[in-house]
């Protein structure tokens, strides 16, 4: 078990190895495609913006605040998604609400948006409990001092859950063999590879990685099964009917049946992949963190004693979710949102020409020298009421910004935090600590190797 972190030395989680210069061409390429964030120079973190290119390609990554705030709000028709993000994203989710653009994007967002109302977030939060408990129990029958892949764990608690609350259940959708199919395909499909940098048709892409291939060929089938059977079923009020049931009010037209499965698959794959690494990290960071981890169960029995959590209680664990914000930004599941400038144009006052790959690496900017105080340290309590106060809204970023900011960050932050809380009460997990931890960018910010820690059962939890 590691060292607790004394009072006066506060706790400083392993993150990325940051070169103190711009690395070589060719390192970089070779960066770019095993592990991006690993590419970006301290000046990523250190400066409002970095430049580099020539008069044939420039990049630009933005880190200042006001800079954003034009790219992702002010100015957003001058800075649409870039050909790499759909490279890398549409093999899988086709032309749903993640990829799509425009209108098309307008009238999806309209369809999903009544699923993520507060009502419907607040009916959510006993599934999710509900989960957690599941979870917990098997962790039970596995005895104390087990070992656990606390990564694999959360995404199978986070898969259930979308089932459970957007899907009525999923008949159909074996959720140990999607949770493997989307882990193949962000570990093969979900890189940048020679055949992106060289732009080679998309085909080759694929052909270059028949496993992720396979994993989403056998995923988008069990989706095309769900979305026939709930064509001739009874409506049930969940956002499969919500998505079946939308109309787009220029056109007039309907999702068909691939459209619909597009969308799902965003809502499947994005929907817990990002919920499940939030809850990786955290856990890892309580568990290396025995005090803060004390301060959480202590929070927890003030506000709910032995009583099942509800949804009341979820919302009062104040410092259970600074927490959950904390890991998210030491940690963002989203690491690194991309853009191409569509012309010239001024971002933060300054010039951008036509052309240029703009990078918003969310990873740095949340570890940036001149948006936070001690960045690199674990500390929930710059979450709290009066930290909080002046922080700049683009200087923390976990679900992106402007109109196109997830759909979800209600749903994500509820479901994190119950089941954080739930199973704390009920377990604490050890970090190994042979195991190295290693954030690496697949789509998402994953822990290479996933994150294995030790179990210890919990013997006075209610």
């Amino acid at each position: 078990m590691p060292e607790a972190p004394a009072q006066d030395r506060p706790f400083t989680p392993p993150g990325v190895i940051v070169p103190d210069a711009p690395l070589p061409y060719f390192h970089a390429l070779w960066k770019l495609m095993d592990n991006p964030l690993e590419a970006w120079p301290k000046a990523v973190y250190e400066e409002p913006y970095f430049q580099r290119g020539d008069d044939r390609q420039m990049f630009l990554y933005a880190s200042d605040p006001a800079m954003l705030k034009d790219i992702l709000l002010d100015r957003i028709d001058a800075f649409p998604k870039d050909w790499m993000f759909d490279r890398v994203t549409k093999p899988a989710l086709g032309e749903g609400l993640l990829t799509a653009q425009g209108e098309a994007w307008r009238w999806q967002r309209r369809a999903a948006a009544p699923g993520f109302r507060p009502d419907n977030v607040a009916a959510m939060t006993p599934v999710m409990v509900r989960a957690a408990e599941a979870a917990l129990a098997r962790w039970r029958d596995r005895g104390d001092g087990a070992r656990l892949d606390i990564a694999t764990e959360m995404t199978g608690v986070t898969f259930q859950v979308i089932l459970d609350t957007m899907l009525s259940g999923g008949e159909g959708i074996d959720v140990a063999q999607a949770a493997r199919a989307i882990t193949d395909y962000l570990e093969t499909l979900g890189k940048i590879t020679p055949a992106d940098l060289l732009q080679w048709p998309t085909w080759t892409r694929v052909a270059l990685a028949p496993r992720g291939y396979r994993a989403m060929v056998a995923l988008k089938a069990m989706v095309d099964r769900m979305v026939a059977r709930r064509r001739h079923e009874a409506a049930r009020g969940d956002l499969v009917d919500l998505l079946m049931q939308a109309q787009d009010p220029e056109s007039g037209r309907r999702m068909d049946d691939v459209l619909l499965r597009d969308n799902l698959l965003t809502f499947i794959g994005a929907g817990h992949e990002t919920t499940a690494l939030a809850l990786t990290w955290s856990l890892y960071l309580l568990g290396a963190d025995p005090g803060t981890a004390a301060r959480v169960r202590a929070e927890i029995a003030d506000v709910a004693g032995d009583a099942t959590l509800t949804d009341d209680h979820v919302q009062r664990l104040t410092f259970t979710r600074q927490v959950v914000l904390e890991a998210m930004r030491l940690y963002p599941s989203l690491p690194l949102l991309s853009r191409m400038c569509a012309e010239d144009v001024e971002a933060g006052g300054v010039k951008v020409r036509k052309g240029t790959f703009v990078f918003i690496p969310i990873y740095a900017i949340h570890r940036h020298r001149l948006l936070w105080t001690d960045p690199d340290v674990f500390d929930p309590d710059r979450f709290s009421p009066e930290r909080s106060v002046g922080r700049h809204r683009f200087a923390y970023l976990p679900f992106g910004a402007g109109p196109r900011v997830c759909i979800g960050p209600a749903v994500a932050q509820t479901e994190t935090v119950a089941i954080l809380a739930t199973l704390v009460r009920g377990a604490e997990l050890e970090p190994d600590p042979g195991h190295r931890i290693r954030p690496v960018m697949r789509v998402s910010m994953r822990p290479q190797g996933g994150m294995p820690m030790t179990l210890r059962l919990r013997q006075d939890a209610p």
